[in-house]
């Protein structure tokens, strides 16, 4: 579920993954995201994905994740460009 590349954003925006629409945040830190928490990943090199955080996002180690479909994957946070806090956007 690829979407397009706001990891440059500076404001909130919106994206469509499936037939859901999500409030995207880039200007909350990635420090400050929790466990729980749905984010876009805007890896180095590839497309971006939403997913929801397992553990807590420190710069230079792992970060755990599972897709929106159940899957748990990892990706080492010196693999990710950006990480933007996102919200289901219950309007649409």
């Amino acid at each position: 579920m690829a979407l397009s590349d706001g990891r440059n954003a500076d404001k909130p925006y919106r994206v469509r993954v499936g037939s859901t629409w999500y409030w995207v945040d880039p200007t909350v830190r990635p420090a400050d995201l929790e466990a729980g928490d749905r984010v876009v990943i805007y890896p180095v090199k590839g497309a971006a994905h939403l997913a929801v955080l397992q553990s807590k996002f420190e710069p230079g180690r792992s970060v755990d994740l599972v897709s929106l479909t159940g899957e748990r994957f990892a990706i080492d946070g010196e693999d990710i460009a950006a990480l933007h806090l996102a919200a289901v956007d219950d309007v649409q």
